[in-house]
């Protein structure tokens, strides 16, 4: 075994990486977990500003805000804005309260991950990739050539940008001032098996405390090779030793927070981990013995999709043809088909009758054994005014199916209704909001019921998760029962999907974490449950976080890399985001003055902020719109392979038939 001295930990340069925690941050209509996600330069293209309509904030002037979230959509042609929060509280500052706890070895020994399934390692730490544009990064559970499951990191590092994977030592769910982070002064060593797929992966070693990681940076210790008894990775299972005892001077071995590697470039590779272990001697663990798990063989799993432009198909029947092919070679089981009303029929706000001409739609679809729903949504439903046009389309859909054939008649009805759209629901409307939301749900599945229609919905995964304040899920009251929105969902509802929209099944940001809660939950309530899979195109976006009291100098003279203003509007307001443009010398605070006079507004008139954090979401995250067939398959075999525990698991739904129908195989999409 190769052994290190002092001078092999020499000191290098401190470098970032994305260790921002799986928490859930809502952009537009999907909700992203600020995991490490590729960064991206500034651009400075002049972004469209946002109005807002203050009381939805409780807010009378823009000069009361002190802290806000809002994200620019990346559209083709002009980027947008959307507001997610305005508050008049300042941003919660928290402070560190680094708390240890020393694992008990067995023997001499602690193995803290084989890495043999997306699970919480035994210090109830995760990993995630992480990356900076044009770099990129995926992680998975994944068999590396000899059989064996490890944790696989591909990479491709480019001369910009970095790329690599993080291994948490602590529990990112849990409030930061009580979370346990690992006390190593106890053991001799820190150990992990590695490999290459080829051999010769240049990969850097890093280690994070509890300090270096609050910032979202590690120290680098050395090049992996350094670690391994051959001096480089190779492609069969080596060792690599970190004795404990001659870390960095600036590292705290009291309060471990995160095992980095970072690839070296520029070059693209893939490396696997296995058995990440401490020791109390100097003879690190022997590789544990590998048996492959078993799979539970089940057959009754499904796969539905959503039918959004039914109106395009009733009228082209070419497009219903390649439409009702495609879902029969797809092996389609159930479909959310979006009702229509009759052309020239106006019923009231919510309300939709449906076209007669469904009933040969239907017919079709139950004919290839495929159960149909009646699928309406939108965000405005959950406000109590349009709750009487919700219950009427459910009847009228209980009408329609006693008008008709067998095979004319649906399934079900599902409701898409998003309420976190609403202005306000980040802020003081949401218990509101969800009072009314969940209100629509109990009345509607019991008038479904009365037609012996099964009653689903849609919910995002974020509904059961930890916010970045409270460290709570979305919790309300309703029926007297105080928990998370997602719970009250599952107990009204008959069915459920999850929008899971995740293109990696494993780590702290994968499919597999996302669903587990509403699974494990929907099992006990014996509900079925989809997870949902996007492959529609998105727009990249970009969150940006700002508060405290706002600038008071000139704008003119503001410098940084962007700036956030509200400017008073009656009792509405704009919002406007500038950002440095890399190529013009023209301040900041120049460009905000221009872009106010240019839209009729006093630059005096103004509150403005400087940002305080900027989080770039690349819309492949999201969608495998760009990422190809193959990649949507083996995501969905991953995520299968680990769910197939929970008895809920009802199988995948993807969104939508449209772009699923595009979805082609992808060279890229297939090797990422």
């Amino acid at each position: 075994m190769k052994r290190h001295t002092a001078a092999q930990f020499r000191t290098l340069p401190v470098t970032r990486f994305a260790v921002l925690t799986c928490l859930p941050i809502v952009f537009g209509a999907v909700a992203i977990a600020a995991a490490p996600v590729q960064a991206q330069e500034g651009g400075g293209a002049e972004t469209a500003p946002a109005r807002v309509y203050l009381p939805d904030w409780r807010l009378r002037s823009p000069d009361q805000i002190r802290s806000g979230t809002i994200s620019v959509i990346h559209e083709a042609g002009a980027p947008r804005l959307h507001v997610h929060q305005l508050a008049a509280e300042r941003p919660p500052v928290l402070v560190p309260v680094w708390t240890s706890q020393s694992p008990s070895p067995t023997g001499d020994h602690f193995v803290i991950a084989d890495f043999h399934t997306g699970a919480p390692n035994l210090l109830g730490g995760l990993f995630n990739a992480f990356a900076r544009a044009p770099s990129e990064a995926t992680v998975s559970v994944a068999a590396a050539p000899d059989g064996r499951k490890a944790l696989g990191l591909s990479y491709r590092r480019q001369e910009r940008g970095f790329s690599g994977v993080w291994v948490h030592l602590f529990d990112t769910t849990i409030h930061p001032a009580r979370r346990l982070y690992l006390d190593a002064r106890p053991f001799a060593t820190l150990s992990l098996w590695v490999r290459g797929e080829r051999g010769g992966e240049r990969v850097l070693l890093k280690l994070a405390d509890a300090a270096w990681e609050t910032r979202g940076e590690a120290i680098p210790l050395g090049e992996l090779g350094e670690f391994l008894p051959t001096g480089r990775v190779e492609p069969e299972w080596q060792q690599a030793v970190v004795r404990l005892d001659r870390l960095p001077t600036h590292l705290d071995p009291s309060t471990l927070a995160s095992v980095v590697l970072e690839a070296l470039g520029p070059a693209e590779g893939r490396v696997f981990v296995s058995q990440l272990a401490l020791s109390v001697g100097h003879d690190p663990p022997a590789l544990r013995p590998y048996r492959e798990p078993p799979v539970e063989a089940r057959t009754d799993r499904q796969l539905a999709t959503w039918i959004w432009n039914t109106a395009e198909i009733l009228d082209q029947p070419g497009k219903r043809d390649s439409l009702l092919s495609f879902l029969s070679d797809e092996g389609l089981d159930v479909v959310f088909l979006q009702l229509v009303t009759a052309p020239g029929d106006t019923p009231p706000p919510g309300e939709i009758r449906p076209d007669p001409r469904l009933r040969d739609l239907v017919s079709r679809l139950s004919r290839l054994g495929i159960s149909v729903y009646a699928l309406d949504g939108y965000a405005g439903y959950a406000r109590p005014e349009y709750h009487a046009g919700v219950l009427n389309t459910i009847r009228n859909v209980i009408r329609f199916n006693a008008e008709s054939r067998d095979d004319e008649r649906f399934f079900g009805v599902r409701y898409d209704i998003e309420p976190y759209l609403l202005p306000g629901f980040h802020g003081p409307a949401r218990a509101d909001i969800l009072a009314g939301y969940l209100d629509l749900l109990a009345r509607g599945v019991d008038a479904a019921h009365q037609g012996n229609l099964v009653f689903g919905v849609d919910i995002p995964f974020w509904f059961d998760a930890p916010d970045e304040v409270s460290f709570e899920s979305v919790m309300v009251e309703f029926r007297g029962a105080d928990k998370p929105v997602s719970e009250h969902v599952i107990d009204l509802v008959d069915d459920l999907s999850i929008m899971d929209y995740r293109t990696v099944a494993h780590g702290a940001d994968g499919t597999i974490r996302h669903a587990a809660g509403e699974l494990e939950y929907a099992s006990r309530a014996g509900k079925p449950t989809y997870v949902a899979l996007e492959t529609g195109a998105l727009p990249d976006e970009t969150l940006i976080e700002f508060g405290g009291d706002p600038v008071i100098s000139s704008i003119a003279s503001m410098d940084g890399p962007g700036v956030v203003a509200v400017v008073a509007d009656q009792d509405s307001a704009y919002v406007f985001w500038v950002e440095t443009d890399p190529e013009s010398s023209a301040r900041t605070g120049m460009k905000l003055e221009s872009q106010l006079r240019r839209a009729g507004l006093e630059p005096e008139t103004a509150v403005v902020w400087a940002v305080s954090r900027r989080v770039f979401v690349p819309a492949d995250k999201l969608s495998f719109a760009a990422l190809g067939k193959e990649r949507l398959r083996r995501v969905m075999e991953e995520t299968t392979t680990d769910l197939a525990r929970f008895g809920s698991f009802a199988g995948f739904a993807i969104h939508h038939s449209d772009s699923y129908m595009r979805l082609q195989d992808d060279a890229r999409g297939s090797q990422r």
